[in-house]
């Protein structure tokens, strides 16, 4: 593969924040594995250690050039371009999921919207996990058992490839085979984007992997710890997109909120109106009543005489 075909991803996109950038290479399905892909197995040079190592994504480059791919070219890509360009962080994102034949082991809760995923082949355990650029796979381990045959590649320091075949001896022998990991972040909210792949601003929408995708993942722990494989850049750019998020949620629930109450208070002004409708009312004149013999004393004071009529 030549330097130049990494660069050919068409949802590939750039982030650039406070002057860092990071490349997303977006993983949304599951990459179709086969069986073939377990046997591929070299022991390093003597000079590197001679430890047995699988599903490197390099091993038909390096190693078989006959043998069929078994990771996605993304992840390839991430490790070549990784080695070249210091100045980007390129990460397997914004949306993710293990590939074929591969479990989630762990996700780490980088924030609120933000998961690490690491994902080990299915036959493997989680030893450590690699939150950055290694330069030796020990993330992923599978144990060998006593008395084990085991098929892989081998090489001397000035001679090629050839396969070998052992029978492992725990005591004498590699007791140890180190599976490539594949890791990569899942962003629940949108991040912006200054430049895409295209070079024409954008802005990378991402979104919650599908269960139906990652039922293999069910199992893997879930913890929630300082990640610094998230360059201060992708961090910034997640936070952003956190707080436009909450700030239009806010303002949309309170022109709801207005116009709910402006209604309910129309709504009550005219019941008040039906019940006490406006019209003609009496008014009450207050009555006094007057005793005669109250008026009789009255004139008595006064000096006139007050004169009854008889009744014949």
């Amino acid at each position: 593969m030549s330097d130049a075909d990494d660069f050919f991803f068409p949802n590939k996109t750039l982030e650039v924040v406070n002057g860092k950038t990071t490349a997303w290479l977006p993983i949304s399905s599951r990459w179709t594995s086969t069986v073939a892909c377990s046997t591929q197995v070299y022991a390093q040079r003597a000079g590197l250690g001679g430890n047995l190592i699988a599903f490197d994504p390099l091993f038909a480059e390096s190693i078989v050039p006959t043998a069929i791919p078994c990771l996605p070219t993304e992840v390839t890509s991430s490790l070549r371009q990784s080695d070249r360009d210091t100045a980007t962080t390129t990460l397997l994102g914004p949306t993710f999921v293990c590939p074929g034949a591969y479990s989630a082991v762990q996700t780490l809760l980088i924030s609120s919207s933000t998961q690490h995923v690491f994902c080990c082949p299915s036959e493997y355990g989680l030893n450590v996990p690699v939150t950055g650029k290694d330069s030796f796979p020990s993330q992923c381990t599978s144990l060998l058992t006593n008395g084990e045959t085991l098929a892989y590649q081998s090489t001397t320091p000035s001679g090629p490839w050839g396969s070998q075949t052992t029978t492992v001896q725990l005591t004498t022998g590699p007791s140890v085979v180190s599976g490539m990991h594949v890791n990569g972040f899942n962003v629940v909210t949108a991040a912006p984007v200054a430049e895409s792949s295209t070079g024409i601003a954008s802005t990378t929408s991402s979104s919650v992997v599908n269960p139906g995708e990652t039922s293999s993942s069910s199992a893997a722990t879930i913890v929630a710890v300082e990640d610094n494989s998230l360059s201060g850049g992708a961090k910034a750019g997640v936070g952003i997109g956190v707080v436009l998020g909450i700030l239009a949620f806010a303002t949309g629930a309170w022109l709801v909120w207005r116009r709910t109450r402006r209604k309910s208070d129309e709504e009550h002004l005219v019941e008040r109106e039906v019940e006490n409708p406006k019209g003609p009312q009496e008014m009450d004149v207050p009555q006094q009543r007057y005793e005669m013999s109250a008026f009789r004393s009255s004139m008595v004071k006064k000096g006139r005489e007050v004169y009854e009529m008889s009744g014949n």
